[in-house]
């Protein structure tokens, strides 16, 4: 389960002291502060590249013991082989079948261990990855969903659609990736169109716009923005019965948040966001 924003009864996030505040999957309600977040992904990202860094260091020096599984037991059999020829005397080096002995047990000795040093190796570098992959998507939580949370565009007493933050990203959030930036350990977050070109800022030209220029340019190509973006003044519905009084409103509320449950109990978000935009608009008339 993820976190998810506190909404009030008009579906508005909740703020405390300015902050806003997230349902964790057990039900418990905890405060974000978007600064002291921020610091945190600072420490995070320098963390993750020095996971990164210890990586790459073991790699390289591990190549030379590839596919040794038991390193210890390699070097004592290594060991061995050494004393071996240091007590070799000229004569003994003249008695070709000790030579060819030795250089079989050294080569069968290597062979022996190389393969399973690998899988070890293999192992370690998992784990590594594994690590990696948590940061960076803890990482992207902060950053991706704090901005989602906290833009005009979905938060906020008159935000421009009609969408909750949480929609909005499971929908838009593949436009945002969080990069490394150039020369030091902190993290930007980049926008991208649906072709892959990244998206520049308008106000500042060679800048990668900020987050609301980004989504700006992302409402100005989608297709159907018109049915997202919230009407100003008092306002129409969306489909589905306008102006004529004799229905309740409270019914058709009703009707739409049992179509939106069902339309998320079976993953189509799409339709979901369509009803969720609708029981906006049915609540408006209600009220």
């Amino acid at each position: 389960m993820d976190w998810k924003l506190k909404l009030d009864e008009e579906g508005h996030v909740v703020l405390a002291d300015g902050k806003p505040v997230y349902i964790d999957p057990d039900g418990k309600e905890i405060t974000l502060d978007p600064p002291q977040m921020y610091g945190k992904i600072i420490d995070l990202g320098k963390e993750n590249k020095g996971h990164r860094e210890r990586a790459d260091a073991l790699e390289t020096n591990a190549k030379i013991f590839e596919e040794i599984e038991d390193l210890p037991e390699w070097k004592v059999k290594a060991d061995a082989a050494l004393e071996t020829v240091a007590n070799f005397n000229e004569k003994d080096w003249l008695k070709a079948d000790k030579v060819e002995k030795l250089k079989a047990e050294m080569k069968d000795a290597y062979d022996e261990q190389e393969s399973n040093l690998k899988k070890s190796y293999e192992t370690k570098q998992g784990e590594y990855e594994g690590i990696i992959s948590k940061k960076e998507l803890q990482i992207r939580k902060l950053m991706v969903s704090n901005k989602f949370a906290t833009s005009p565009y979905f938060n906020g007493k008159e935000p421009k659609t009609n969408l909750p933050p949480e929609i909005a990203e499971t929908y838009f959030g593949k436009h945002f990736k969080v990069e490394e930036g150039d020369g030091d350990d902190s993290l930007k977050l980049v926008a991208y169109y649906t072709n892959g070109d990244q998206i520049f800022s308008r106000q500042n030209p060679g800048d990668p716009a900020s987050f609301d220029e980004a989504m700006t340019a992302i409402f100005d190509g989608y297709p159907g923005k018109e049915r997202l973006l919230r009407a100003t003044g008092s306002g129409s519905g969306g489909s589905g019965g306008s102006g004529g009084g004799g229905d309740d409103p409270n019914d058709e509320v009703k009707q739409l948040e049992a179509q939106y449950a069902k339309a998320t109990e079976s993953g189509d978000a799409r339709t979901a966001i369509a009803i969720k935009n609708k029981i906006f608009a049915a609540k408006q008339k209600a009220a």
